[in-house]
């Protein structure tokens, strides 16, 4: 008959004993490719992030138009408008790209006379709102805007012609 015997294990070595491991290698470094990627990111994004700077502090200026932005939303009186669309008589005409411009420049064609924070007022079309602002005799206009979050605005802008 055989006889069975249990071995205890053996202790685990101490460090001092242990094999060193060779550390893993890296590849023998980052492929061309990849640094030339790498760097063309990191341009990007730091081009990226200067103009999202730039649109903050300076406004969009003629991106506004791109970026949905109303280039009058912060029109008051005694500002001006640039070039609008012709219209006569009670006509109206959509326009996307009304801007404010500084008066003393050659593209003041309208002066903002008053401004009218009402979007009822805004969502009628109705110039009542701005005939008092309109001196008789003015060539008076009425720019209005209506938001699709509810808000509105009325603009009682008169020629610069005017003498305003």
């Amino acid at each position: 008959m055989s006889e069975q015997v249990a071995v205890a294990p053996a202790p685990p070595a101490r460090e001092s004993e242990q094999q060193p491991v060779a550390p893993s290698t890296p590849a023998a470094g980052r492929s061309r490719i990849g640094t030339v990627l790498g760097v063309v990111v990191l341009i990007l994004g730091v081009l990226v992030a200067l103009a999202v700077g730039a649109v903050l502090k300076l406004g969009p200026g003629p991106l506004g138009g791109l970026l949905g932005r109303d280039g009058t939303a912060d029109a008051k009186a005694g500002d001006c408008v640039a070039e609008l669309p012709r219209v006569a008589g009670t006509g109206a005409t959509s326009v996307d790209d009304a801007t404010i411009v500084p008066c003393t420049g050659a593209r003041a064609a309208y002066a903002v006379v008053g401004r009218v924070d009402d979007p009822a007022a805004a969502r009628s079309r109705s110039a009542v709102a701005c005939e008092p602002h309109f001196r008789p005799g003015d060539d008076g206009y009425v720019l209005y805007r209506v938001g699709g979050d509810g808000d509105g605005y009325l603009l009682c802008l008169v020629r610069k012609a005017n003498g305003r």
